[in-house]
Order: C-alpha cells, then structure tokens, then sequence
C-alpha cells in the first residue's frame, strides 16, 4: 500500500512538473525572418520592423482560401484604421502553400483590394509560415489566423480577427486619432403585425455571416428595447456581423384562430387571397414555400391540439434577418425585423 501511494505522488510530482515548465506559447520570442513581397521588396522583422519600434501584424492565408476571401474587405479595413502601415503598425500576409508565387498573391490582392504586403512561396513565406505548422508555438490553427508580434519580439499566437484590436493595442501600438473609435448602437426593430410575442418565444442572436461561432444573445436593455454597441466587450467584432432569430415557442398560441385556417382555404379556392410575404409566411406550415390544403389541415390540427407543432417548421418565421450590419461609428442603425407567427395569417 505505501508503495503505491509512494508511486502516485511520484506520478503528481511529474505531473505537475510539465505543467509548470508548459511553455506559454502565446507570450513566445517570435524568429527573425527575411522575406521578399510579391512587389520585389525585401523585409527582415527585427531590423526593419521591430527595431524601428513597429508591431507586426501576420495572416496566414491562401490565394484560394475561401474564409480568407470573405473576410478581405474587414481586412483591408483594419489595416486602414491602424495607419496603412505608415505608423507603428504593419500589416503582412504569408501564404501557406507552395503553389502560391506572386503572380497569385499580387492577383488576390488586385481581385479582393488588399494593399498590405504580400508574402508568396516564392517570396520566402515559409521562412514565417513553417515554424507554426510545425508546432514552435503550439497547435496549428490554419486559415485565416493571425499573429501579432509586438516591438520587443513577443509573439501573441492563436489570434483570429475579433482578437485583432485588442492584441495590437496591448503592444502600445497607436491607432491614428486614438485606439477607442465610437461604437455603433445597433437597434432592433422588431415588427410583427401588432402580433404579442411572449418573452423567451423568439431570440435574437449576432454572429459572423459566414461562420457558426461566435453566436451571441442579444438582450433587451432596462427599457425593453433589444438595444446593443457593436464593437464592444460584449459584442467583439466580427466579419459581416448578422442578426439570427431563433424560434422557442410553442406550435400553438392565441394567434391561431378558425379565422387562419378559413382565409387559407379561401386563398386557396381563389375566393379571398393571401397577397403579403407575411400572409404567405404564416400561411406556409411546412414550409414547402407553397400554400396548400396540407396546410389547412394542420393548422385545425393545430387548433385541435392534435399537434403541438408544425411539420418541418419553426413556430415563428424570420422574413428579414441574415441582414449584414452596416457600421456607422458614434451613431444609430436600425435593423428592420420581421416576425411571423407560423399558422398565424391575420
């Protein structure tokens, strides 16, 4: 039995010697490189960079790279907003593939409007690329991902674009007229035919256009209103930053009444038609985009309790989310929403 005990705390004791001497990966000496861009110009970053008191700002990416694509005009913007690399801050980015030359690299820029350096297999990218694809500074995390190596040659590694403006002004770096520009308030209209939607029916949501993550909640403030500042804490920014709807609610409400279902079978006789995107919406119950007399039978299924939801169908429809949230810094933007409560054409 002490042999055993004896052999466990030996087990805790080397255990807990590689957690301690785990390096931080995040808070690395980043290597010197020399590379040349796709425009024939030479950089080293300690002497041209660093030493000159500049941060460097790094992109892995691919000429093909489709979330690299999509995210070029942020891109762009960001490099604007931190000087166009005529201040303390330089932007580059280095493909991570071999058939990448200039050619490629200077196209991507030309197609997508990228001004930043580019750096091509045939510039050298490896000589930046290699030592994080083969695990120098941990776990290689692929495209888009940044890299922010800061004038005393510490590397901050995994970033992704939401950590950018924080990481770079964590290294003392100045964005030109100041590091804290004015969020946008960004308001929710939320319009639903003077239908009441109880809380906790319906969410809202803000998250990148094309990415599943970050997802977050959009709360009603004290004033009941989904208010929120975009970028902030707690919405960091994103790229094409959307609003998403989720539906929790119930298949049945107060909002379906024998009036639904007859002026659906009127729309369908001819006799009286559904002629509003939003009748249309309510009216389409399993959302085949058709209004049929499957949908009258469920909607009186419905009624009769028969049911508790709709086939294939959420309980309450989004006609106008998904919309790209446009900055306005220092000012107010109002996001349109429309709601539907499905079986709901009244």
């Amino acid at each position: 039995m002490v042999q055993v005990i004896l052999k466990f705390r030996c087990l805790l004791i080397i255990f807990v010697s590689i957690l301690v001497v785990q390096p931080n990966f995040s808070q690395m000496t980043m290597h010197n490189f020399t590379v040349t861009d796709s425009q024939g110009n030479t950089h080293n970053l300690y002497t041209s960079y660093l030493d000159q008191g500049k941060t460097v700002v790094i992109k892995f990416f691919f000429t093909t790279c489709p979330p690299c694509i999509a995210i070029s005009p942020q891109w762009q913007d960001k490099y604007e907003a931190w000087g166009s690399g005529n201040n303390d801050v330089e932007f580059l980015e280095a493909t991570t593939i071999t058939s990448d030359n200039n050619a490629k690299v200077n196209a991507f820029k030309a197609n997508y409007g990228l001004t930043m350096k580019g750096i091509s297999h045939e510039g050298n990218a490896p000589a930046i690329v290699d030592p994080f694809k083969t695990g120098t500074y941990g776990s290689w995390y692929g495209t888009p991902t940044f890299a922010v190596i800061s004038p005393d040659r510490t590397l901050n590694y995994p970033l992704f674009f939401s950590d950018l403006d924080e990481a770079i002004a964590a290294t003392g770096a100045q964005m030109p007229g100041g590091n804290a520009p004015d969020p946008t308030t960004v308001q929710l209209n939320i319009q639903s035919n003077n239908l009441n939607i109880p809380d906790g029916h319906v969410k809202f949501y803000l998250k990148p256009n094309n990415a599943s993550t970050p997802k977050i909640e959009i709360a009603k403030n004290s004033q009941n209103q989904f208010v929120f500042d975009y970028p902030s804490v707690t919405f960091p920014q994103m790229v094409e930053p959307i609003v998403i709807m989720e539906s929790n609610g119930p298949g049945y409400t107060n909002a379906i009444t024998a009036l639904d279902a007859l002026d659906v079978q009127k729309h369908i006789l001819g006799t009286k038609l559904l002629t509003t995107n939003r009748q249309l919406a309510g009216g389409d119950v399993n959302n085949d985009t058709k209004v049929t007399a499957f949908d009258v039978l469920q909607i009186k299924k419905m009624i009769l309790g028969l049911i508790s939801q709709f086939p294939n169908t959420p309980s309450y429809k989004c006609l106008s989310c998904n919309q790209v949230i446009t900055s306005d810094p220092g000012n107010t933007v109002t996001v349109n929403i429309e709601v539907v409560k499905t079986g709901n054409v009244n």
